[in-house]
Parts: C-alpha cells; sequence; structure tokens
C-alpha cells in the first residue's frame, strides 16, 4: 500500500511539477499563455508521460500496474491541437514499447485513439467556461480508461465484476487529477490574461497623465499668447508698447517650446554636445542661477567640493537642468527657510554629488516613486521635473539614490562615472 501512495504522488509530481516550473520561468505578460508555446508545451508533457511510464504505481494486485501517463496526453491534445497530440503519442508509444510487457499493443491503441480524437474536441474546449472543461477532461479521462478495461476484458479475460473496485478507484484517481490539472493551466492563463489587462491599462493610464500634464503644463504660456494678441487686436499701443508685447510673447513660445523638448526627451531621447564637464564649476553656475530664488526662500547654500577635480562626460545643459530641478524641489520644501547643502566627491572612481535639504522629506512610498511620469508631491506639480531629471541621468550613464525622511530632509545622491584623459 506504500509503495502505491508513492508511486501516486510520484505521478502527480511528474505532472503538476512542469506546469509550475514553465509558469514561474514564462514570460511575463504573454499572450496566448501555453496556446502559443506549443513547442515548450509539447517538451513539457513528453516529460511528464515519460517519467510516468518509467515510474508506474500498483493498484492493489501486484500483476496490475497503473500510471498516469493519460493525463498530459488528453491535455496536451486539447491545449496543443494535432501537432502536439502526435508528438506526444510517438514518444509515449515509444517509451511504451520499450518497456514491453502484456498490455503493450492496448496502450498504444489507446493513446493513438486520444491523439487521434482528443484534438477534434479542442475547438470546443477553448471555447467553453471552466466548469465545463473540467467536467470534459474527465469524460474523456472516463472513456480513455473504459478502453483499456474492456480490451483487458476482451483480450486477458479479466472478469468485469472483480476488477470494478480497481477500475473505480482508477477513475476517481485519474479524472481527479486531470481535471486539477486543466484548471490549474486555465488558473495560469486567467492570471496571465489579468496580467496582460493591468499592463495595458497602466500604460493607457500613463499616457493619459503624461496628455494631462503636457496640457497643464502648455496652457499657461498660450493663454499668455492669446491674451497679448487680443491686446493688440483690439486697440493701437504705441510701436514701443507692441515691441514689449512681441518680446513677451517670444518668451512665451520660447517656454511652450522648451516644455515640449522635455517630454520629446521621453518619447524620442535625444543629447546634445557631449563634453567633458567639471562638476564643481557646472555647479557653481548653477547656483548663481538658484541663489535668487534660494534667497527669497530664506535658503542658504553650503558646498562642500572635492580637493580633486571632477570630470564627466555628458552634455552640459542638460546636467544643469537635472541640477536644477533637484534644487528647486528641495527649496520649495523648505516652505520656512534652511540650509540646502551639496557636496561633491569621488568615491571609488565614481563622482558622488550629495544634494541634501532639510524640507519636510517624504514617506517611503513616496521615495519609490519619485520619477513616475504622474507623480508629484507639489499639490499643482506634474512630475515633469524629476522625469526629466532622471532621464538625464540615465543618459549620462548615471544613478539616483534617495534618503528621506519625514519633517527632517531628503537627500539626493547622484553617482556618474568619472571620466580621464
Amino acid at each position: 500500500m506504500q509503495v502505491m501512495v508513492t508511486g501516486m504522488i510520484n505521478n502527480i509530481f511528474f505532472i503538476i511539477f512542469p506546469i509550475i516550473i514553465y509558469q514561474v520561468f514564462s514570460t511575463a505578460g504573454t499572450r496566448n499563455y501555453f496556446v502559443s508555446h506549443r513547442i515548450k508545451l509539447t517538451i513539457m508533457f513528453s516529460i511528464s508521460i515519460v517519467l510516468c511510464l518509467l515510474f508506474p504505481y500498483q493498484i492493489l494486485a501486484e500483476e496490475y500496474i497503473f500510471d498516469l501517463r493519460q493525463v498530459p496526453m488528453i491535455v496536451g491534445a486539447l491545449y496543443g491541437g494535432f501537432a502536439v497530440s502526435a508528438t506526444l503519442f510517438i514518444v509515449s508509444a515509444m517509451v511504451r514499447i520499450l518497456i514491453g510487457g502484456d498490455g503493450m499493443y492496448i496502450a498504444i491503441a489507446n493513446l493513438f485513439l486520444i491523439a487521434l480524437i482528443v484534438p477534434f474536441l479542442r475547438p470546443l474546449y477553448m471555447r467553453i467556461n471552466r466548469l465545463n472543461k473540467a467536467v470534459l477532461v474527465f469524460v474523456i479521462s472516463i472513456f480513455s480508461l473504459l478502453f483499456n478495461m474492456l480490451s483487458g476484458y476482451i483480450f486477458f479475460g479479466h472478469e468485469l465484476h472483480e476488477m470494478m473496485g480497481i477500475w473505480t478507484m482508477i477513475i476517481l484517481n485519474q479524472g481527479v487529477l486531470i481535471i486539477v490539472t486543466a484548471l490549474l493551466i486555465e488558473h495560469f492563463g486567467r492570471q496571465e490574461m489579468l496580467l496582460n489587462t493591468v499592463m495595458k491599462h497602466e500604460k493607457l493610464e500613463t499616457v493619459s497623465h503624461f496628455a494631462a500634464s503636457v496640457s497643464h503644463e502648455l496652457r499657461n504660456p498660450l493663454q499668455s499668447i492669446k491674451g497679448f494678441v487680443q491686446l493688440l487686436e483690439t486697440k493701437d499701443y504705441p510701436r514701443e508698447k507692441q515691441l514689449e508685447f512681441y518680446e513677451t510673447i517670444l518668451e512665451e513660445v520660447e517656454a511652450a517650446e522648451r516644455l515640449i523638448d522635455d517630454y520629446l526627451l521621453f518619447a524620442k531621447p535625444t543629447y546634445g554636445e557631449v563634453e567633458k564637464i567639471d562638476v564643481d564649476s557646472e555647479i557653481d553656475q548653477v547656483l548663481k542661477v538658484m541663489n535668487p530664488f534660494a534667497s527669497w526662500q530664506n535658503v542658504d547654500f553650503h558646498v562642500d567640493k572635492s580637493h580633486t577635480e571632477l570630470i564627466i562626460k555628458g552634455d552640459p545643459r542638460k546636467f544643469h537642468q537635472a541640477i536644477i530641478n533637484i534644487l528647486r524641489n528641495g527649496i520649495e520644501a523648505m516652505p520656512s527657510g534652511g540650509v540646502f547643502r551639496i557636496t561633491t566627491a569621488l568615491v571609488l572612481g565614481n563622482i558622488r554629488i550629495e544634494l541634501k535639504d532639510e524640507g519636510v522629506g517624504m514617506t517611503k512610498e513616496q521615495v519609490k516613486r519619485i520619477g513616475e511620469p504622474y507623480f508629484s508631491n507639489k499639490i499643482k506639480g506634474t512630475g515633469l521635473g524629476m522625469m526629466v531629471t532622471y532621464s538625464i541621468i540615465r543618459q549620462m550613464d548615471g544613478e539616483i539614490e534617495i534618503e528621506s525622511e519625514l519633517n527632517k530632509g531628503t537627500c539626493f545622491r547622484l553617482i556618474f562615472p568619472a571620466f580621464y584623459d
């Protein structure tokens, strides 16, 4: 009895384990799960059939040996169609011939009928719901076993009434397992379908928020341009005033162009002139630009420079933009003022730039979402600034590390490979 239970467990393992392995290593987001990968499906179920044949188990009587090869044979034919069914038949028939013994021809005939008939049921099987699929595979399993039982009666004289208890156990054993196998595959298929739906929804949501960000940011300069054009239409201003309006309109047009360039950075990343960048020198230039804004917010810059020359390669204009975006966010995070510390250093062949504010800080969840297309901690923010920053840093082969604590501030650590002549 213990040998029978062990053999049964082994057969169940031989069938279920390859399916789970396939699920673990299959590519996420695959369309038509299992159906699209007939070669993998064939290999997976061929292994199951061979192992079931090589390691059968006994049912009550020592002379009656049974295995669960029909489960992967039937399921493979239903999901893979004629090509998979034919291959599984050839594999199982060859192994069964090598094993030999009584009942070999009955077993091969049974497998041949499964390979021939079951694929015709595939269109029906793929249309019906999970409950009906479970019923269908169970019925196919019963007919397959009844063929073996009747063949044994005809060719070997097995008394049906004496073997009825054994065959009932076999039918229930194989029937339950084939239902579990089919439902497991259906469950994985449904998971994959849901994953595809979620991925598609996330893409559409990203596009939606992205479009909302673009329209929101472009509306301001466009409204300004519209206003000045309307003023020029309704009143005859002096030439000097007109030139002032034209200058403002051009500034707003340039602001809109810069905004569009920023968004194109994601759709089709472009890069300017790649040059050697002296990190400390460039940061000094950025601070000159940001000092008026920082002073207005009662924020002081404290800079701790490296004692060695720090050179990286990249687009200086984009590098300025990335640093300015981080500085602006940090300054805006300190409504009551404070100190913004900037440190540059050479660490293990990499150049490290630390930008640390004393602002409101962020939670761990907020830190994880920094750089997402539509995430911002500011009420009117769109997340564009940090999107641009992350894209620029990646283009320069750099990395961004963020450490933050609520009410204590945030530290942005930029790490770039050092450039040597």
